[in-house]
């Protein structure tokens, strides 16, 4: 039975705010959620929190998604990938450098974690139930953002890429699923109407690639999803309860692109509000995964 989950929000390298929410939860022992479910980066930092690999996505982000081999804006307007997922899941798979810490035994189906992800041509969400056996496909595709990394990622016949497009806070649907306490951790201000995405960021090079019809669409379609989710939030069912954990000031970090410093900042902010957010909230802890 489900009555509380926990929903992250992408956002790129601002997925190092999250990062620190959830170490804070972890140091509190505080793990009370039946679902849990992320976007992109909210996924991955999800998947952290669920195997209690308290640090790992903090590690990650500022490790892997700084280095030139990861993040080449140049590569946009010679037809390559400006995010190099391919290298990126090599570093934190088996032998990589920064390894994900996940065993049949910390990360299981019990776990009740869903990475979410969009269909490539239709822009459907899809919910994908991810543990041990899946979660390095699952959370590719929920992080291949459009354009910046062109093939997507396969996943049982379906053609997918980042969940942002179709779901981006999935607030309503983890509420579909019988959560009556939902908490989110946002990694823009609670104010935020998600008109700054990174597609925004690059409206004014669309009109100079021949893509730029679907781009537009593709927009358009994550501006209806983040503007429901948003309604969702603000006025919520009735026995419907809301926590949004959101940064109390604009993040330093950008989508991609930061610098260290910015990045701890971000994170420093993090663990401060989920400290915060624990003490305020004061829900009994229980191990659900």
């Amino acid at each position: 039975m489900i009555n509380s989950a926990l929903v992250a929000e992408g956002g790129g390298q601002k997925g190092i705010f999250t990062a620190g929410v959830l170490d804070a939860f972890l140091e509190q022992k505080f793990t009370p959620f039946d679902l849990k479910v992320g976007v992109s980066a909210g996924a991955q930092n999800l998947a952290a929190y669920c195997a209690r690999a308290h640090q790992y996505a903090h590690t990650a982000i500022s490790q892997l998604t700084t280095e030139q081999n990861f993040f080449r804006p140049a590569r946009f307007f010679t037809g390559g990938n400006v995010i190099d997922l391919d290298w990126y899941f090599r570093q934190i798979q088996q032998e990589g450098r920064v390894r994900f810490p996940t065993t049949p035994s910390n990360l299981t189906p019990q776990s009740n974690f869903y990475a979410v992800a969009s269909h490539f041509d239709s822009f459907a969400p899809h919910y994908l139930h991810t543990w041990h056996d899946n979660i390095f496909d699952h959370l590719k595709a929920s992080s291949a953002i459009p354009f910046l990394y062109r093939p997507g990622v396969e996943v049982k016949g379906h053609g997918l890429m980042d969940g942002g497009v179709a779901d981006p806070i999935p607030v309503r649907w983890a509420h579909e699923q019988g959560a009556k306490t939902i908490w989110v951790i946002r990694t823009v201000e609670a104010h935020d109407d998600g008109k700054m995405p990174i597609l925004e960021r690059l409206k004014p090079i669309m009109s100079r690639i021949n893509q730029s019809p679907r781009m537009f669409a593709m927009y358009h379609h994550y501006q209806h999803r983040y503007a429901d989710a948003v309604d969702f939030m603000n006025a919520p069912p009735e026995g419907v309860n809301i926590v949004q954990i959101a940064p109390t000031r604009p993040l330093h970090s950008m989508t991609l692109g930061s610098d260290a410093k910015n990045l701890q900042d971000d994170y420093r902010l993090g663990f401060e509000l989920g400290m915060k957010a624990v003490k305020k909230w004061s829900v009994p802890p229980a191990d659900a995964g």
